[in-house]
């Protein structure tokens, strides 16, 4: 599926493996806690899933971990791949989507978020980031429910 994105940067998304020749670095992980969204508020862009950059020698399934975790302070367990996309911009990047099952929730210190906010259901008003808002992430959100994981 191809959509630009709210930047206007051209898009591609893949539920299937191995799709894109660019390498994934980027990781964004869509997880519950007790029937809830986890979802981290970011400094300037609002709520949003967790993710960020892989590190040198990590692996995306290490960085989804780590990521959830340091945004967070939520432990993570199981991780599925979920899909791909591809953002076509000055530095082309690829991001892998992953479901994942949340064990437990920690207090931590937080230097990148507010932290962990839980939400019923996604709105998607003015509190949410940009990023989950386009076309692509609304068909994510789309088939991570389809996918019947959370039906509670």
């Amino acid at each position: 599926m191809e959509y630009i994105d709210l930047n206007g940067n051209l898009c591609k998304l893949s539920f299937e493996p191995g799709i894109f020749s660019v390498e994934s670095r980027h990781v964004l992980v869509i997880c519950k806690y007790s029937g809830k969204w986890v979802l981290t508020k970011h400094k300037t862009r609002g709520l949003e899933f967790p993710g960020g950059k892989v590190e040198p020698r990590e692996s995306l399934a290490q960085a989804a971990v780590r990521e959830v975790y340091e945004e967070t302070g939520a432990v993570i367990g199981k991780l599925e791949w979920l899909a791909e996309y591809m953002v076509f911009s000055d530095q082309p990047f690829c991001k892998t989507v992953f479901i994942a099952e949340t064990e437990r929730l920690e207090a931590i210190a937080l230097m990148e978020t507010e932290g962990i906010v839980l939400s019923e259901q996604l709105l998607l008003d003015d509190s949410y980031s940009f990023l989950m808002k386009d076309k692509g992430m609304k068909e994510i959100i789309k088939k991570v429910m389809q996918h019947g994981k959370w039906d509670d």
